[in-house]
């Protein structure tokens, strides 16, 4: 993380990143009341849980997606994946 607000704020960018113990929707939601971003880029380990609560959109990512739209960029880890836009 450390090495990718350092290379967001070279190139010109104001970014800083944050590392929690908190569940996921509440960590996000608690750090952008504090600040006004234009975009929250989530970085995330394998996301748990079963296929339903992803099927029904009510997974941390799904929540957060309804808030920010286009504006939330995630990157999971796992052989083969890429960004969820």
């Amino acid at each position: 993380m450390n090495l990718a607000v350092r290379r967001l704020r070279t190139a010109g960018c104001q970014a800083s990143g944050l590392i929690s113990n908190e569940e996921l929707v509440k960590a996000v939601r608690a750090e952008t009341r504090r600040h006004d971003y234009d975009e929250v880029i989530l970085a995330t380990g394998r996301q748990g849980g079963t296929w339903l609560p992803r099927s029904l959109h009510l997974d941390p990512i799904h929540q957060l997606r309804r808030r920010w739209g286009r504006r939330l960029t995630v990157f999971t880890s796992g052989p083969g994946t890429k960004p969820d836009q």
